[in-house]
């Protein structure tokens, strides 16, 4: 009797400590620093993802994105034009943890991202040495979309010049402001080819607004942002607005660790993270307990 109830005690055991180890979020840390991002890790270029990890070095977080097409010292998150080796940065919360939602459909120059693996390192503002990197899956959304001119002034003619992957007759457009408020809807259609374009004269005050290319026949709805600008105002030269918290994960504007000590390649550290330790040496120690007691109580009761 005593060894199937310890039979049964170290089977739900075991089930316990597997599915803790599967739950735990694709991680990849040092004594220092971490990353991590949950979910399977395949994302459409457009999609929001979720990244969250801690800093035990500094106040401040730096992320950083490398890939195919880009430079290998990496470039901010929010603009693949910008300063080889800096990030936008992340603000660390007084327990050492941070968390960063990364809308991808506000990606500046977003067009240079393609069907690939790409590399997120976060990294020590002040001490970038100290550094960690996990990778996501990112994939071409079924629709593309390039708005030309953009910034543009109010008044101004805008062309949307795109493709929808199959050739989708019906392409439907919304253009939206920043608190999801409806403006405008279009209907259009692509060609056999998946080719389209559509142009009308920008009637929306200055500010950024987002633009949804949808299709009745296409799982996915790609997003772009548009900034429309005052008339006879000289377009101001391209900056991400800093991000008054951390957890918003809105643009922040980049910025460079110090040069002297910037790490060199993408390479994940291969630690364990420490939490998950700290679960598995507990349920041993249950687990030795649980022994101890049967055996005592067999010796006792014979």
């Amino acid at each position: 009797m005593d060894k199937i109830i310890l039979s049964r005690i170290i089977s739900l055991l075991v089930l316990f400590i597997a599915i803790t180890v599967c739950l735990q979020p694709v991680m990849a840390a040092n004594d220092s620093i971490s990353i991590a991002y949950r979910g399977a890790g395949g994302n459409y270029i457009g999609d929001t993802i979720i990244f969250d990890g801690y800093n035990h070095v500094g106040n401040t977080t730096v992320l950083k994105l490398t890939g195919p097409g880009l430079p290998a010292g990496g470039v901010p998150v929010y603009d693949l034009n910008g300063k080889e080796g800096s990030g936008n940065p992340v603000e660390v919360n007084t327990d050492g943890s941070w968390r960063f939602a990364w809308y991808t459909f506000m990606i500046q120059n977003a067009d240079k991202m393609q069907t690939a693996r790409y590399y997120i390192t976060a990294l020590d503002l002040g001490d970038p040495t100290q550094s960690a990197t996990t990778s996501v899956m990112m994939k071409k959304p079924e629709f593309t979309v390039v708005a030309s001119p953009n910034p543009l002034e109010t008044g101004e003619y805008l062309q949307l010049l795109g493709t929808a992957e199959r050739g989708s007759s019906d392409i439907r457009i919304d253009i939206t402001d920043k608190a999801g408020k409806e403006l405008h809807t279009y209907d259009t259609a692509a060609g056999a080819t998946g080719y389209f374009s559509y142009g009308f004269h920008v009637d929306m005050q200055p500010g950024v607004y987002y633009v949804a290319i949808s299709s009745p026949s296409m799982e996915s709805t790609y997003r772009t942002v548009l900034t429309v600008i005052p008339p006879s105002t000289p377009t101001p030269a391209v900056t991400i607005p800093a991000a008054s918290s951390n957890q918003s994960g809105a643009p922040t504007s980049p910025v460079s660790p110090p040069e002297s000590t910037a790490p060199s390649g993408t390479q994940a550290p291969a630690s364990v993270p420490a939490p998950l330790f700290e679960i598995v040496a507990g349920l041993c120690i249950v687990l030795i307990v649980v022994i101890g007691l049967l055996v005592f109580q067999k010796k006792k009761n014979p």
